[in-house]
Parts: structure tokens; C-alpha cells; sequence
């Protein structure tokens, strides 16, 4: 499953529908996970490849994001391999 095109389609989506497509805010487009059929909290391979994919994205500076304080995830060259 391609889960950075999931996260972009649903990002886009939301923008979209938001009124800075039709109007210059300083707004940003905020996706929670909870709303992302795909994202399973209970299947733990799943969670790691989404979380793998929103790091890789950030990382080419496609998106930006911030974790909830009890969400933070710790990427080291260990388990980014």
C-alpha cells in the first residue's frame, strides 16, 4: 500500500475544502490520524510505515508536521533503515 499517496490525497482533500484555497490565511492544513481509514492504531506494522512514510515526506520537505506531546516518535538511522 502506498501510504504517502494516502497521506497526500487526504491532505489535499482537506485543503480543498478549506476556505485558503479561495482565501490567503496563514491557516494550516491539519490531518489527524484518527480520520485516515487506512491508519489501524492496533496493527503496530501498519502505524510504523505510516509514521516511516509521514517522516519521509517531511524529510524531502513536502510537508511539515508536529507530533502530539504523548505521539512523539524518536527516527534514528536504526530503524529508518
Amino acid at each position: 500500500m502506498n501510504y504517502k499517496k494516502i497521506l497526500l490525497e487526504k491532505l489535499l482533500d482537506k485543503y480543498e475544502r478549506s476556505k485558503s484555497l479561495y482565501e490567503e490565511t496563514n491557516r494550516r492544513t491539519i490531518l489527524k490520524m484518527k480520520n485516515v481509514k487506512e491508519y489501524n492504531i492496533e496493527n503496530y506494522e501498519t502505524k510504523k510505515f505510516f509514521h516511516d512514510s509521514i517522516y519521509e515526506l517531511k524529510r524531502d520537505g513536502i510537508i511539515d508536521y508536529s507530533w502530539e506531546p504523548y505521539e512523539k516518535r524518536k527516527y534514528t538511522k536504526r530503524n529508518m533503515a
